[in-house]
């Protein structure tokens, strides 16, 4: 890994390297080829951690943000493009004011199943159980909530929204 990762600017919404971001209000945008778009410095620090299951496949951050996720940016893989553009820019690649100014593309790993998931569990693990949960809204906070109590895995059935979409309609 790079001390410093080479930072890309971004000066044109069309530039097709930053494709993945462009309206990222699309409902469809998960599920294409297992890929995500995840939103804050919270999210990213959690997928560029060694334990994540997940794969940045790139990052787009707003220039005056830089400074500040210097250290974060340290953890960012060799190969993985950190594009960054002024605000007005990255707001015209999104489709909407962007606040939190930084923006990763990633890609979820192969679904193991439940079964797998839960032979991989320490005895004794929390799981939580999730059946028809529709707002995204919730979906987070159900999911922030697991993280807090330390729960080992969370099963979703179909009916369920995914958990990584940001679905902003």
């Amino acid at each position: 890994m790079a001390l410093v990762p080479t930072i890309v600017p971004i000066t044109n919404r069309d530039d097709p390297r930053i494709a993945p971001y462009r309206a990222v209000r699309e409902r469809d945008l998960v599920g294409r080829r297992g890929e995500f778009i995840a939103e804050g410095e919270v999210v990213l620090r959690v997928l560029l951690s060694p334990r994540s299951r997940c794969r940045a496949a790139s990052l787009l951050v707003a220039q005056n943000r830089l400074a500040r996720l210097a250290p974060l940016l340290e953890a960012v893989p060799d190969d993985v493009p950190v594009y960054a553009a002024d605000q007005a820019v990255m707001d015209a690649i999104v489709g909407f004011p962007i606040h939190r100014g930084i923006l990763a593309h990633g890609y979820r790993p192969p679904d193991p199943g439940a079964a797998a998931l839960l032979a991989g569990l320490p005895e004794g693990a929390l799981v939580v159980g999730l059946f028809g949960i529709a707002n995204h809204d919730n979906m987070g906070g159900l999911f922030r909530n697991a993280a807090a109590f330390g729960v080992g895995a969370v099963l979703l059935d179909a009916r369920c929204c995914d958990p990584l979409s940001r679905n902003i309609d």
